[in-house]
């Protein structure tokens, strides 16, 4: 930039002593003129298309995480923009993110199917428009020591959970349902979000989490563990993508044009996890600062996220599918557990209109 600037000047003051040139039609002021025109067409063009997309929220029930890899890479590579959308995420509670869904005050998020049957049940009208997670992801994990490996050891063991609600809980309840096992029998902890420490600490023999998330930071530092999967005693139907029956029937295109750019970039992540991971840095300022040792550590979660995302229907019914006995088997469970009192049509709590 120095040389530039100087080579400018030296320019300037050649002209100056060699006196100036008034400019005529057709001199080569013209292109200089023509250039910026063409730039300045360009820039209000840009202008113009970002203006015309449509603009919407996604709002996400936790804090940036690379378990959303697959909305980063959708917006970064364009994909939403190719059908004709804008996308904000936002990050917020899942009780949240429904009520708001149904409100309009966000176009889409990501639901549990409890919560979408519960919430239908109190005239909510949230849809599962494409399913996110295939096999639902709450475990229970505990010290090898303890030697806590199936269901019918939780018996007389301390169990800690967040809270008498949320996924924990409902995946707790499934496991107990699927092997008759009564909640009395458990010492049931409400710990709140301190489930790793209370286990590190013994302050419970067992803890609830994701199987993406809290195991895989233990055995990482080192703590061998045992882990009971939820999916594996009961197909408790997971989290799925949602939208409102009003945003369906007013804007069909947006809901598609959203599905098949998250499904598009879904797929790319699991073929790509360097790159998705790489793009999700981009997404979490807080781990693009992180030593090497912890963005190793997010980049397992990412690989583990992607054992959630399929099972052995989906190289044929592919990603985002609605596995219909799976909900029924939910519907069926809620109603039993006494969590479901209310007539709910199960129909129209979730729709496969979009992902075709």
């Amino acid at each position: 930039m120095v040389r530039i600037l100087s080579f400018m000047a030296v320019l300037m003051m050649l002209i100056g002593a060699c006196g100036s040139v008034p400019a005529q039609s057709g001199s080569e002021d013209a292109p200089a003129n023509d250039a910026d025109q063409v730039t300045n067409a360009q820039d209000n063009a840009a202008d113009e298309s970002e203006a015309s997309l449509r603009s919407v929220t996604m709002a996400m029930p936790f804090i940036p995480s690379v378990q959303f890899a697959h909305f980063y890479m959708a917006d970064q590579k364009g994909y939403y923009a190719e059908e004709g959308l804008s996308v904000e995420f936002d990050y917020n509670y899942e009780t949240d993110v429904v009520q708001r869904v149904a409100q309009g005050t966000l176009e889409f998020g990501l639901s549990s199917v409890d919560s979408v049957l519960l919430s239908r049940a109190q005239d909510l009208s949230v849809v599962t428009v494409a399913t996110n997670s295939q096999q639902f992801p709450v475990v229970f994990f505990s010290k090898a020591a303890e030697n806590i490996t199936s269901p019918e050891d939780l018996r007389g063991k301390s169990v800690g959970i967040p809270g008498r609600f949320g996924a924990s809980y409902i995946g707790l309840l499934a496991v107990l349902y699927a092997n008759n096992i009564d909640e009395s029998e458990l010492d049931i902890q409400e710990i709140g979000f301190s489930q790793v420490a209370a286990l590190t600490e013994d302050r419970v023999q067992v803890a609830s989490g994701y199987g993406n998330n809290e195991p895989l930071r233990l055995e990482q530092e080192g703590i061998d563990l045992n882990v009971i999967r939820v999916a594996d005693s009961f197909p408790l139907a997971s989290d799925g993508l949602i939208a409102s029956e009003k945003l369906i029937a007013e804007e069909p295109a947006v809901v598609r044009g959203f599905v098949q750019a998250t499904l598009r970039a879904k797929q790319e992540v699991i073929d790509n996890p360097d790159e998705a991971f790489e793009i999700s840095l981009e997404y979490i300022p807080e781990l693009q600062a992180a030593p090497e040792e912890g963005k190793m550590s997010e980049r397992a979660v990412l690989e583990e996220t992607f054992v959630y995302w399929q099972n052995d229907s989906t190289p044929t019914e592919g990603l985002g599918y609605i596995d219909v006995e799976s909900w029924e088997a939910t519907l069926t469970f809620l109603r039993d557990s006494g969590l479901l009192q209310e007539d709910v049509d199960i129909d129209a709590a979730y729709t496969t209109a979009f992902l075709e």
